[in-house]
């Protein structure tokens, strides 16, 4: 199996953990509702969680492949899916994807460290004369 094969094996694992997560909060809340109704407590209003930002920025680096984007982009399409996320987060957590090695950043540009341009090397254009 090759490695596309695998990221792909290892997204359906993801998106299917996190369907089955969506699907047992719905039931907990049920099953929250329906205990407070039977002890006569009003039931209490759970916090709404905003979505993790970090599994998003990273889906989105992954999603714009070779392109890269740069960090105004990014926070613009968190932002589509996440309208209350916080003013830096998302500058913070490309910094902090850049320094554990899963980003790099070249040329104003995010890229997914699998995707980044490659750095030419001197010895790549062939020698010149100089004189």
């Amino acid at each position: 199996m090759n490695a596309k094969e695998q990221m792909q094996m290892i997204d359906a694992e993801l998106a299917r953990i996190r369907s089955e997560i969506e699907r047992l909060r719905a039931q907990e809340e049920v099953l929250l509702k329906l205990r407070s109704s039977f002890s006569g407590e009003p039931a209490a209003v759970a916090r709404k969680r905003s979505s993790p930002v970090k599994p998003l920025v990273i889906d989105i680096m992954r999603s714009v492949g070779f392109a890269g984007a740069t960090s105004a982009e990014v926070d613009d399409m968190v932002r589509e899916k996440v309208p209350t996320v916080a003013k830096d987060s998302v500058g913070s957590i490309l910094s902090r994807l850049k320094s554990a090695g899963a980003l790099v950043y070249s040329g104003e540009r995010y890229y997914e460290k699998q995707f980044a341009p490659k750095a030419e090397s001197p010895f790549e254009q062939g020698l010149r004369a100089v004189g």
